[in-house]
């Protein structure tokens, strides 16, 4: 048995990383619609007097970083530092894109909450768009596996044609 194979005790094989992909989509997808319920449960048990409800931008901003991230080291491999002397142009792309998302949440939550309240709701959504920002890596992954499957079945078929089997 390889120990590269074995994740939480559990054997695995090619197929896992679809399977729970796949499952935390499902898991992220409810969580991004009952979203503004942590904002409700905010009012409620700090006794605000009122009811706003957030959208969950953050929560998708997150996930688009996260495509972006996973895209531009596709397309840039190798290039991506993590060091900010050395830092181009994608590095500072998503370096501004992740400030503006933060930036954005706590205004938007000090504003709407004051204070402790605020930086409360700021750590929640702050990581669960960490969470979703992780879900976005995965779905360029997933991205690139089905173009990749589709090429190649698109290639099958255009050799089979041009070989002229029947």
């Amino acid at each position: 048995m390889d120990t590269n194979d074995n994740i939480f005790g559990i054997q695995t094989n090619e197929w896992t990383i679809y399977v729970i992909g796949i499952l935390v989509f499902i898991i992220l997808f409810f969580i991004q619609k009952y979203s503004y319920l942590i904002d409700r449960k905010l009012s409620e048990k700090y006794k605000l007097d009122k009811e706003w409800e957030g959208h969950p931008w953050p929560l998708l901003s997150g996930l688009l970083l996260g495509f972006i991230v996973f895209v531009l080291g596709v397309f840039l491999p190798g290039e991506l530092s993590s060091n900010p002397v050395n830092w181009q142009w994608p590095e500072l792309l998503i370096f501004v894109f992740a400030l503006a998302i933060i930036v954005m949440l706590a205004i938007e939550s000090f504003i709407h909450f004051g204070k402790s309240v605020g930086s409360l709701r700021l750590v929640i959504f702050g990581v669960l768009s960490f969470a979703f920002f992780y879900a976005g890596m995965l779905a360029g992954l997933f991205l690139a596996a089905i173009l990749a499957l589709t090429i190649i079945i698109y290639f099958l078929f255009f050799l089979k044609k041009r070989l002229g089997i029947k």
